[in-house]
């Protein structure tokens, strides 16, 4: 019977409640709106599967040398409708049936099968929310039993709980696990979008809207009153974008509440502060995710500022023979220390922010649009706009030498 002693201990993957013949266990969301298995013990029969399918308890060893590449879709109006490089449409396009993450009617996130093209736009695009796996485990073990292709992407802990729960490696089934930087509570998502469009109705959300530049993406949703870009200042904001500055001003000013907290690690789940899926314990044949950085010539290009650029990474023979196949991306051998360097979270996990118990103590009793500003403590945007303009000024002059007479501002 599986029995957490912390919440460090569970990743939300739901392959223990899939694999349980009892059908005991359900995953029950606690005060912080993360799932957790919940087991009725009068109808567990100890049979012990629950705890060998736990990708916690039992994950892959890494791969040791993985085939890393700077990798970005040859149609570039595909870059410019995914969030980095296209590479999850590129392979998409190989298998009959794709896995991946949807948003439900209520802008939760779920996992969702895709039979035609069609159906693939929903799996496209990143979505900074746990996504509840469901009956996804069963059903991709039902295609591919069937001899079906499957290619099925997640974060590295949902694809190291499918691993075990199907127990064999098929053949057919082809795995993509997303460089995860981590995944922040349903709860707060959902109460966010309840106190920002109170009059409003949600018809699309984009997390990662590329109309202005990849390199300078924001969140964006579509309501039934018209396109509406979340910021901290919203008529600033707006006024910025109509005279194309943009892409300068808009990080201190248009910074969304719920992202902030996301990448300030205040409101994601306790065990990605310690992932024990990271450096590919996780078993996928891909890994993706973007390629930030300055890159040399001939990597990144400036009109791949724009469109987008993804890390690839292919760790298993039948991955290497899928990527042989394809002739939508344009690859670009790089070393693993590269994709390292420009993107952290391959490696290594975020620490948690000193005040997090503290805002899941009041998130439900104050606006998040006072809260996380409070908890956050972060200056106003024109003071950081200055603070970054005395920062590029003094990095002109000294470069980025911290020799203890020249330092940068606060």
């Amino acid at each position: 019977m599986i029995t957490l002693t912390a919440k460090t201990d569970c990743c939300g993957c739901n392959a223990c409640a899939a694999i349980c013949p009892a059908r005991c266990i359900h995953m029950q969301a606690d005060e912080e709106g993360f799932l957790y298995p919940h087991v009725h013990t009068e109808r567990c029969i100890n049979c012990g599967r629950c705890e060998k399918v736990c990708p916690v308890l039992h994950h892959p060893a890494p791969v040791q040398q993985p085939l890393a590449y700077a990798a970005k879709h040859k149609d570039k109006s595909v870059r410019l409708h995914s969030s980095s490089g296209g590479v999850f449409s590129a392979l998409a396009e190989q298998i009959f049936a794709e896995g991946g993450a949807a948003f439900r009617d209520d802008w939760s996130v779920g996992q969702q099968a895709a039979d035609t093209k069609d159906d693939l736009d929903k799996l496209l695009r990143s979505k900074y929310v746990q996504s509840e796996m469901g009956s996804a485990y069963e059903e991709v073990q039902i295609r591919l039993d069937a001899g079906r292709a499957v290619l099925f992407a997640g974060t590295p802990c949902q694809i190291a709980g499918l691993k075990n729960y199907l127990g064999r490696d098929y053949p057919h089934l082809f795995t993509a696990a997303l460089i995860c930087h981590a995944v922040p509570s349903p709860a707060v998502w959902q109460l966010f979008l309840k106190q920002q469009f109170i009059s409003r109705r949600i018809l699309a959300v984009n997390f990662k809207d590329k109309t202005f530049s990849w390199a300078c993406s924001y969140l964006s949703f579509q309501t039934d009153k018209g396109p509406r870009v979340h910021g901290d200042r919203k008529t600033i904001a707006e006024r910025i974008i109509r005279n194309k500055m943009f892409t300068k001003i808009a990080p201190f000013v248009y910074q969304n509440l719920f992202l902030k907290a996301f990448l300030k690690e205040l409101i994601n789940r306790p065990i990605c502060h310690e992932c024990p899926f990271k450096n590919g314990r996780h078993g996928a044949d891909f890994t993706l995710g973007d390629l930030w950085g300055k890159w040399p010539e001939g990597i990144l290009n400036p009109a791949d500022k724009r469109a987008g650029m993804s890390a690839l990474l292919v760790s298993s023979e039948k991955g290497k023979a899928l990527l042989e196949k394809n002739r939508s991306l344009e690859l670009k051998p790089v070393s693993l220390k590269q994709i390292e360097k420009f993107n952290a979270r391959l490696l290594c996990s975020p620490k948690p922010h000193p005040r997090r118990q503290e805002f899941f103590a009041r998130y439900h009793r104050e606006p998040l649009r006072r809260l996380i500003p409070a908890l956050l403590q972060e200056k106003p945007w024109p003071l950081r706009l200055l603070a970054e303009a005395a920062n590029s000024v003094y990095r002109r002059v000294y470069g980025n030498k911290k020799d203890g007479k020249h330092l940068p501002l606060d």
